[in-house]
């Protein structure tokens, strides 16, 4: 079912842009004569589908903008032929960053599962030191509500044993050198007087690297 819809959804977007480009490209040569618009706009086309679809249909579609651009500028521009293959070389582009970002997301289904599966409570924050998510267990033991700590600074959450410098130091390491994951103790800015053993380790996501904390009770 869910198949289906994503298709039924790239067939109006195909006829959509197929539109656009015609609509787009006659208006422009009523207003300024013998001048189109096709190939380029085709090409914006073709970058807006790598967007939101899969290779495949972006390979599919590909032939369909390049014989459209060929129709459209065949009687009003030189080079028809050389400004369809534009359309084409363009369209391989398209294919491989559709490709791309189609293996960006299955990376990040796969780290989102092994986050889900660890039995520790965790913390992910990013190299400005921002928090980006934190786990339930992390949030019950550690006594911290989710919406008020996502998106604020690491270190203005948790408060180490050592010199804050030092831990900030130690953190950004994690992003520029090879190092080993760094152990310390951690308490959080609800309750100080407990400490929580914390170990802070580089991961790799879609769009970076992250520090994922993870912690275990005193």
């Amino acid at each position: 079912m869910k198949k289906n819809k994503n298709t039924l959804k790239y067939i109006i977007w195909l006829v959509f842009l197929l539109l656009a480009v015609f609509g787009l490209d006659k208006a422009c040569s009523i207003l300024f004569g013998e001048l189109t618009l096709a190939p380029p706009l085709a090409i914006i086309a073709l970058g807006i589908l790598a967007a939101f679809f899969s290779w495949r249909k972006v390979l599919c579609a590909v032939p369909l903008f390049m014989g459209f651009s060929y129709f459209l500028v065949m009687d009003v521009a030189r080079f028809p032929v050389i400004r369809s293959v534009s359309v084409g070389l363009a369209g391989v582009l398209a294919i491989w960053a559709a490709f791309q970002r189609s293996k960006l997301v299955v990376h990040a289904g796969e780290v989102e599962a092994i986050l889900e599966k660890l039995p520790l409570p965790w913390v992910l924050s990013d190299e400005f030191g921002n928090i980006n998510q934190i786990s339930s267990r992390a949030l019950q033991l550690l006594s911290l509500d989710s919406s008020s700590i996502v998106g604020t600074s690491y270190f203005s959450v948790f408060t180490p044993r050592e010199e804050k410098g030092e831990l900030i130091r130690r953190y950004l390491d994690l992003f520029s050198v090879t190092v080993k994951p760094i152990s310390t103790w951690l308490s959080s800015s609800q309750d100080h007087k407990k400490k929580f053993k914390a170990t802070l380790a580089p991961l790799e996501v879609p769009d970076g690297k992250r520090i994922l904390t993870t912690f275990e009770a005193n």
